[in-house]
């Protein structure tokens, strides 16, 4: 049994979640407004094409700071403990394998591989993230171990909403990737992935109590 102390702890530990991953996009598009006489002429298109962006730092650091706590995270069973283990690989296999954009070297990341190599396990560990955020949220954040209570119920019905968000955004990012209908210069993936990060973050907040309407009375 967790006492009091450790699990307001483990709460405030999930909205820290909650709030990295709905500040990633905006932070990473903002800042890099600052560098726009020196950035790569690509470096809007998506969280990942700021890795060459004066504003890589949030890009690198916050999903760095993600993949650290979700190797950490106290795990509810080995269900919730695989997919966390999955987020977390995959969060810091997206910094240590960079995208491929216009303009960058050959050779990229810390094991100076081909970029064009880098970028396919890049858009593979992107893909396993955001598609395990959606099967935690749905279906691991729905379970409940106690009576179902009214709360616990719109809960759910939130959980599952910001999992559908997900799976539409993902699949949304899959086809508009493949099929190349949209303008280059429209910054569609930043746009998916960020609605998929606000969906997951909030998700997270709702976990972690934050929003007092939605939970019950202890």
């Amino acid at each position: 049994m967790k006492n009091n102390k450790e699990l307001t702890s483990m709460l405030y530990q999930k909205r820290i979640l909650g709030i990295l991953c709905i500040l990633l996009a905006p932070l990473c598009l903002g800042f890099g407004l600052f560098g726009l006489k020196t950035n790569l002429p690509g470096w809007y298109l998506s969280i990942s094409a700021t890795y060459y962006a004066n504003s890589k730092m949030f890009m690198i650091g916050l999903l760095f700071a993600i993949s650290v706590f979700l190797f950490s995270y106290q795990c509810y069973d080995w269900r919730d403990r695989v997919i966390t283990l999955i987020e977390a690989v995959s969060a810091l296999g997206i910094v240590v394998f960079p995208c491929k954009t216009p303009g960058i070297p050959e050779t990229v990341g810390i094991f100076n591989i081909n970029n064009s190599i880098s970028h396919i396990i890049h858009c593979i560990f992107a893909a396993i993230l955001f598609l395990s955020f959606a099967i935690q949220i749905t279906f691991l954040f729905t379970i409940t171990k106690h009576e179902m209570t009214e709360k616990k119920r719109r809960r759910n019905m939130i959980y599952r909403i910001c999992g559908i968000v997900i799976f539409v955004f993902l699949a949304w990012q899959v086809i508009t990737s493949a099929f190349k209908f949209i303008p280059s210069y429209v910054p569609m993936t930043w746009i998916n992935e960020f609605f998929m990060l606000i969906a997951y973050g909030f998700a997270y907040l709702v976990k972690s109590e934050a929003i007092a309407r939605l939970n019950d009375i202890k």
